[in-house]
């Protein structure tokens, strides 16, 4: 583990980098606390959707059909902001 001021790492940030890529640990400290760590990243780290097991996604997908069935489900819009306006009119809200 390798630990570096904030200075050390601005004029040597390839290097840090190139450390953390090979297995390092790179604590970049401010002050005399650690701030943060450069370490390497994987593919897991990048996947950003949950992990659902095949029978939690069946029940969803049962659950969302069952809501359009019987129009219970919620139109929310076409972007964002319509779907914060929708879900903020009373109409909208659900208890």
């Amino acid at each position: 583990m390798k630990l570096v001021t904030v200075s050390q790492a601005k004029s040597r940030l390839s290097s840090y980098i190139k450390s953390a890529q090979e297995g390092e640990d790179v604590v970049i400290m401010r002050g005399s606390k650690p701030a943060v760590v450069l370490r390497p990243i994987s593919e897991k780290d990048l996947n950003l959707t949950p992990e659902l097991s095949p029978s939690t996604l069946a029940d969803f997908e049962a659950e969302i059909t069952r809501n359009r069935k019987n129009g219970s489900l919620l139109k929310l819009g076409s972007g964002p902001a319509q779907a914060i306006a929708t879900l903020n009119h009373p109409r909208g809200k659900r208890k």
